[in-house]
């Protein structure tokens, strides 16, 4: 028998997730684990609870979309403890990255089960430091990609909308967020070297995809040890809107504006307008789809530092 800790999220799903996560604590009992519930009606006391109780436990199961598995990665993040994905969200990018079932309640917890006898997947982690990164968890681990520019900003707004959900939502943001965007001032060191310039997207990728499916770095890979930076120069409006669907099947990196640069540390500071820099102030970053803080910020991979029941990576 198992000892088995358990998030779920009422809101999940366009508010199935209740449901969701009553189904997925059953079907975890009855395939015989004894389950201790740490759901506790907010992020941060669902991560107080986990952290918590981790030592008592033998896994760590979310249960909801990326930002269930974005807290589940702070409490077993450089830990042995591994975490279970019972993916149910409206956003579900992490899961189809690990190669594990969506909206699939008993696949999942077979999953978890193979994963519990063996078949574990160990992925690295982009790992965020910095003064103003977001609390409880410091630092901050993120799975799939880490956005500081015109992608945080839309993702920020999309935050806030309850309608409509999914990926549909991201584009409803980009189109609102679009007539307020100016070029944003940055100054950027990969691994030692350093520069300033402006820009549009700024993202830090460790996975392939954000946003409900876009590929903003379809070459990344989850054990590769690596991350990547993409970014891209200044762009209208328009250019920007044209942009975005080519986003979810990488064709964007055709564009030479874009770059993507592989690395072990990046650091991002803003040197907008308010910073006596040339350009806009760089908005709240997101990761996972989470806010977590302001730059400047350091961002580096931890290798390995995940372990993931019955997932399965590409090849």
């Amino acid at each position: 028998m198992s000892r088995i800790g358990v998030i779920t999220n009422p809101t999940a799903g366009s508010g199935r997730g209740a449901r969701w996560g009553s189904e997925a604590l059953t079907a975890l009992s009855a395939h015989g684990h004894q389950i201790r519930d740490l759901s506790r009606g907010s992020w941060a006391a669902s991560y107080e609870a986990a952290m918590e109780h981790r030592r008592g436990l033998d896994a760590l199961v979310v249960v909801g979309g990326d930002g269930m598995v974005h807290l589940g990665i702070q409490v077993c993040g450089g830990r042995t403890l591994p975490l279970g994905i019972v993916a149910a969200g409206s956003g579900n990018d992490a899961a189809q990255s690990l190669g594990l079932p969506i909206h699939d309640i008993e696949a999942s917890v077979r999953r978890i089960d193979e994963g519990l006898s063996g078949h574990i997947a160990r992925i690295d982690l982009g790992v965020i430091t910095g003064a103003t990164v977001d609390h409880p968890s410091k630092p901050r681990y993120f799975i799939a990609v880490l956005s500081a520019g015109i992608d945080a900003a839309i993702a920020a707004y999309g935050s806030n909308l309850t309608y409509p959900r999914g990926p549909l939502k991201y584009k409803v943001a980009t189109l609102r967020e679009l007539p307020r965007f100016k070029p944003y001032g940055v100054r950027i060191k990969v691994d030692g070297t350093e520069w300033t310039q402006r820009c549009t997207l700024i993202a830090v990728a460790n996975g392939t995809v954000f946003g409900g499916g876009l590929k903003v770095s379809p070459d990344s890979v989850l054990n590769d040890g690596k991350l990547e930076l993409v970014i891209a120069e200044p762009l209208s409006r328009r250019s920007i809107l044209k942009l975005f669907p080519k986003l979810y099947d990488g064709s964007h990196l055709a564009d030479e504006r874009i770059r993507v640069i592989p690395a072990s540390t990046i650091e991002i500071t803003p040197l907008g307008d308010a910073e006596g820099g040339d350009g806009a102030a760089l908005p709240p970053a997101f990761a996972d789809g989470e806010q977590v803080g302001r730059a400047p910020m350091t961002v580096t991979v931890a290798p390995r530092a995940l372990r993931v029941l019955g997932a399965t990576l590409a090849k």
